[in-house]
């Protein structure tokens, strides 16, 4: 291997380390490299429509203390605690909430506690008791675009505005921005009823509703609190204001009605209300960085190992000498001795031998009476006209029965051989 060929390949391999080293070492703020964009809003969930980034921000916060996450019915595991304000938590696409565990939040709710409730689609049975239509509390058209504007009504905040792109597979995209009807909580009184938060055309997407003796929050845009939103100033300050509205506590984290549960049968092992897609094997190790640098020093090794231990380790071995067939030889001085002592008709005979056994060697025909048939075969196989075989095989015959054969003949008799050698295939 050449020096400039090891200089390359040496090269190539920096450069690929650098590559690796980029892809797996570097952070993007707002890239993920990731192939599901699925808006889960699990709290566990790092990719983009996850909402980690908001879980830690509430286990950071200092004012929610313990943080608990719910994963079975809400009449099942919902707490109350007395001397405490407890607060029931969700953010996702719908929340599935059945008629009981409705009616066990309103006691919840009832009793002193918070509920903050965060989705595009509530549940009618939750919204049926503070509504006049428990299926119509969003507007019909909702705001169609790729960026919003929001901002608080509270005095103190009313003067800042959080600036919000819609992001799909790290594109810009439309979406449709939800927002609550100005009429849609007509059941309730005036002076319990609040306007937190509006989108850009001041239409209010956040808002908060005094029933019993607790606080229910209403928000109409769970973008806002997914990872990919987050990850932006605007979006983790804005996320960061919402939550101060809410009265510090213990959070109660809903995750379990993130998904129906309808049809959930027996054999499901979790409490997720679903089957989750498995990671194949190297999507499991990319996301663990340990073993994402394992397997990038196993390919720096394994190049490294081809460019210096792949080359040949021992001496060349020689080639081995061909054996030189000596058969012509043997033939050409056996006829020079007969040409010497004049013996032609024993010269003849060898001849014939010899072109008799070339052609049982090249094409696999013999004969001890070589015919027309014969003539006709060695033809077909050698590629050479039947009249010069046929000539060749009658001098044959005429020399034979000559006594005193002239060198002239011989002559003659050798050339219509050369000329069957030279043409044949």
């Amino acid at each position: 291997m050449s020096n400039t060929v090891k200089i390359s390949l040496i090269a190539g391999v920096v450069v690929l380390f650098v590559f690796l080293l980029y892809y797996f070492g570097g952070s993007s703020e707002e890239t993920y490299t990731t192939d599901d964009w699925t808006e889960t809003y699990a709290p566990e969930d790092k990719g983009p429509y996850g909402t980690y980034m908001l879980k830690e921000l509430l286990d950071t916060a200092g004012l929610f203390g313990n943080f608990l996450e719910l994963n079975s019915e809400l009449s099942e595991v919902l707490e109350d605690k007395e001397d405490i304000n407890d607060i029931y938590f969700f953010i996702g696409l719908e929340n599935y909430l059945n008629a009981g565990s409705v009616d066990k939040l309103y006691e919840f709710i009832e009793a002193g506690n918070t509920a903050f409730l965060c989705c595009d689609l509530f549940p009618f049975e939750f919204m049926e008791k503070i509504a006049l239509n428990g299926y119509s509390i969003l507007e019909e058209y909702p705001l169609s675009d790729s960026l919003q504007h929001f901002k608080f009504t509270h005095p103190d905040l009313i003067s800042k505005r959080y600036s919000s792109t819609f992001i799909y597979n790290n594109e810009v995209t439309l979406r449709d921005w939800n927002y609550f009807k100005p009429d849609a909580f007509s059941l309730v009184e005036d002076d319990t009823i609040f306007t937190l938060g509006t989108n850009t055309k001041d239409q209010p997407n956040f808002v908060k509703i005094k029933y019993g003796d607790g606080l229910i929050y209403l928000h109409s845009t769970p973008y806002l609190f997914t990872n990919i939103s987050m990850m932006k100033r605007d979006g983790f300050q804005y996320a960061g204001k919402v939550l101060e509205h809410i009265p510090p506590g213990r959070i109660q984290w809903d995750r379990y009605n993130l998904e129906s549960h309808f049809w959930q049968g027996e054999q499901s092992g979790d409490n997720t209300g679903g089957d989750k897609s498995r990671d194949s094997i190297l999507q499991f190790i990319l996301k663990n960085p340990p073993l994402a640098w394992s397997l990038l020093l196993l390919i720096i090794g394994g190049l490294f190992y081809a460019l210096f231990k792949g080359k040949r380790m021992q001496k060349i071995i020689p080639a081995a000498e061909l054996k030189e067939n000596t058969s012509l030889g043997y033939i050409n001085t056996l006829a020079s001795l007969y040409m010497q002592e004049n013996k032609h008709q024993k010269l003849i005979a060898l001849k014939e031998r010899t072109f008799l056994n070339f052609i049982a060697e090249k094409y696999y025909i013999t004969s001890n009476n070589p015919d027309a048939k014969f003539f006709e075969k060695v033809a077909t196989k050698s590629q050479v006209e039947i009249e010069k075989i046929a000539e060749i095989f009658n001098a044959f015959r005429q020399l034979e029965r000559v006594q005193n054969v002239s060198d002239e003949e011989l002559i003659l008799l050798h050339k219509k051989i050369e000329y069957f050698y030279k043409k044949c295939r």
